[in-house]
């Protein structure tokens, strides 16, 4: 049985890539055992929660520029390192890195090389507003590209703004989307709530802490608590659909 690969990519920065990460993790990490790979240099945001098991990859060791070969050896910790053996393995590339991994992958055949020992997922947040057109521009150039070498999970993010376009048309009725319904494997719904439930999203986020952490933590009070519950209770219903984990996918094989 092959392994899940889980790439988060987007050319867009501020697009809630880092979040959607985590929380692949920390979902992937409550269903069986996972790894992540922090690779964006300006923001550590994942790496940065101590309670998941990440690694940073530093591909910018002299500061002021990617070095690809850096990509190599991440290529190589998929395929050779013992700590990817047989987990779940979910990978935050941040924008900085986007331009530089997105031509390594195409330029080396990277996915068809991974894909002999991964499932590979590439996850893409599209956010609505002004951003909407970048967001929408990167989710059409990574299909075109990279085409059936993965499958894609697209991640609309509202808390930019409506996910409609001029027109008022639903994201899911948008040209850009329609075109690749059929190579899309999920679509998992950001959904924007309330101020309340928003705010106690940031404190989270802010705090480097995970749902699993929040019922702990003397620093959130019960309905703060309660909204964050209802936050993960959707996001792992949707999850729970979309996303294989060792204990789904086994009973898949078997069907």
């Amino acid at each position: 049985m092959k392994q899940n690969l889980h790439i988060v990519m987007q050319a867009k920065g501020g697009v809630g890539k880092s979040f959607v990460s985590a929380l692949l993790l920390e979902y992937l990490t409550d269903k069986s055992k996972a790894i992540g790979i922090d690779t964006d240099p300006n923001n550590h945001s994942l790496s940065d929660i101590e309670s998941l098991d990440v690694t940073f990859l530093n591909i910018m060791p002299e500061g002021n520029e990617v070095d690809i070969k850096k990509f190599d050896d991440l290529t190589m910790y998929l395929l050779e390192n013992e700590k990817t053996k047989n987990k779940n393995v979910v990978i935050d590339i941040g924008a900085t890195t986007f331009t530089p991994y997105f031509q390594y992958v195409n330029e080396s055949g990277i996915f068809e090389i991974l894909g002999s020992t991964y499932n590979i997922f590439v996850h893409i947040p599209v956010v609505g507003a002004e951003a909407m057109p970048d967001t929408l521009n990167g989710m059409d150039q990574m299909i075109a590209a990279f085409e059936d070498s993965c499958s894609y999970v697209v991640w609309a993010n509202e808390h930019f703004g409506a996910l409609k376009d001029i027109e008022g048309q639903s994201f899911e009725e948008i040209e850009q989307y329609t075109k690749h319904k059929e190579k899309i494997f999920g679509l998992v719904y950001m959904r924007k709530r309330d101020v309340l439930f928003s705010n106690a999203i940031e404190k989270m986020k802010k705090g480097k802490s995970i749902f699993a952490g929040v019922n702990m933590d003397p620093s959130y009070n019960l309905l703060e608590k309660s909204r964050l519950q209802k936050v993960k209770n959707d996001y792992w219903s949707m999850l729970n659909v979309i996303i294989p984990t060792g204990a789904n996918q086994k009973k898949e094989d078997k069907k």
